[in-house]
């Protein structure tokens, strides 16, 4: 699928119109509801299709990765299912340690000194990216890049620039034609 249809079709599908406070804190006159998006087969395709091919260039410019990452749960879907289109495994990272059972942050196999790639969902301050990121760092893995769907380009990229990344979005706010001006 081109990329512009598929831009087409995710706003078609996960774009809603309102006064929407985002986990950020910020409100927002826009809403990209990424569970709708992610659970519509025909547009997690042309999403998972758009990282793998984003992916793909970096490793032929020689990034390594040895495994994906995304925090829970709204990334869970995209991780699981370009892993499949990579082939690569991937990890889920816990906003917090299990109090039962294993305890884990992390839900799947790894080990330390890996080179991870984190995949994330909607960009807005990178507030859930980064701690994800700083656990797979604390735990001795090296966080190699951030891809995400779409960037609301404000101040996501700035603040993983700050953790020495570089957060590569398939697409933005203004490549998608949205913004967000305080909702009033």
């Amino acid at each position: 699928m081109e990329r512009d249809r598929l831009g087409e079709l995710l706003l078609e599908k996960a774009y809603l119109e309102g006064d929407f406070l985002l986990r950020s804190g910020r409100r927002s006159r826009y809403y990209l509801d990424k569970y709708l998006f992610e659970t519509d087969p025909g547009v997690l395709r042309g999403i998972v299709h758009g990282l793998a091919e984003m992916l793909r260039e970096r490793q032929a410019a020689g990034a390594v990765y040895d495994r994906l990452a995304a925090p829970e749960l709204g990334a869970v879907s995209l991780a699981a299912a370009l892993s499949l289109e990579v082939e690569l495994p991937f990890l889920i990272v816990r906003k917090q340690s299990k109090d039962y059972g294993t305890a884990n942050t992390f839900e799947g196999r790894w080990r330390e000194g890996e080179k991870i790639a984190v995949i994330e969902d909607v960009v807005t301050s990178g507030g859930a990216v980064l701690q994800a990121v700083d656990c797979l760092r604390q735990a001795g893995m090296e966080v190699v890049d951030v891809f995400c769907v779409v960037d609301r380009e404000e101040g996501g990229r700035d603040a993983v620039a700050e953790a020495r990344l570089d957060l590569r979005p398939l697409f933005t706010s203004g490549s998608l034609g949205i913004g967000s001006p305080p909702a009033e």
